[in-house]
């Protein structure tokens, strides 16, 4: 919809001026002029920024993102001429309303081209002027879903579901919310196992160091030698055994040395004989 004029009286009343003539006029008291009070016009601005959002629009249903985005943007600007200007209440909050939506529709114009990183920050310009903003809510949740970022998509979710989902299916959002938590869940689990594997490997590495250098065995033949025998016998604990009477150690202390070389061959570290 088109922004509502305001009514002459109210203008004639506060004084007013389109934003360029009244930032004329403010350079001029500056220079120490005598200055009118007077507020922006913000009418104009919001006509021409109007338009340009409406052949975005058309932009974005002949699939063209790139085109849309460069509107939007364009209308962005257009509007940042009002900032730092007293205007109308009415039409300071119509600004900020078209701002939020323009970032909005620039949002989902990179979530198009799978530009998520673009996606959340235009996202965040809207809900930093609209913080219940559902559309930007939505876009920014898939955007850090996309980039496996379950903690930060879920908790906006939960807040586009508290502001009533904006005309979204809240069934919709309750089951998408699950579903991100579980995602949460399963995240978290693979983490802390992928913590415990790193905690494990660097306590089997501590117990190889300890037997190396009890033995001296940091020669460089030793662990070619055994990943040999790791490789013939397919057999750990008969590798074991064998590492055991070689250096004389104790079958723990051989089990320790043999099986950080084995890792190292899975993990391709240590290279086949």
């Amino acid at each position: 919809p088109r922004p509502p004029a305001s009514t002459a009286s109210t203008r004639r009343a506060v004084g007013w001026r389109p934003c360029r003539a009244l930032s004329a006029e403010m350079a001029a008291a500056h220079e120490g002029e005598e200055a009118k009070e007077v507020v922006c016009d913000a009418l104009p601005l919001l006509e021409e920024a109007t338009s340009l959002k409406d052949q975005a629009n058309a932009h974005v249903k002949q699939k063209q993102p790139q085109e849309a985005v460069k509107l939007y943007e364009q209308g962005l600007e257009v509007l940042s001429r009002s900032d730092g200007h007293p205007m109308l209440k009415d039409e300071k909050s119509q600004v900020d309303g078209l701002k939020a939506v323009l970032h909005s529709n620039i949002a989902q114009c990179m979530l198009n081209q799978q530009l998520y990183r673009r996606a959340i920050d235009a996202a965040t310009e809207c809900l930093q002027l609209d913080a219940a903003h559902a559309k930007a809510l939505h876009r920014r949740s898939q955007a850090h879903e996309a980039l496996k970022e379950y903690e930060e998509a879920l908790r906006d979710a939960i807040a586009l579901k508290k502001a009533g989902g904006g005309g979204l299916d809240l069934k919709a959002i309750e089951k998408r919310c699950e579903q991100l938590y579980e995602l949460q869940i399963a995240e978290n689990k693979a983490v802390n196992e992928v913590a415990k594997t790193n905690e494990d490997l660097f306590k089997m590495k501590e117990r190889f160091d300890a037997v190396m250098d009890k033995y001296d065995l940091g020669d460089g033949h030793a662990a070619p030698l055994v990943a040999g025998w790791l490789t013939t016998d397919n057999n750990l604990p008969r590798t074991v055994d064998r590492v055991a009477k070689q250096w004389e150690m104790s079958k723990k202390e051989a089990e320790d040395f043999a099986k950080w070389i084995k890792k190292g061959i899975e993990m391709k570290v240590i290279p086949v004989p």
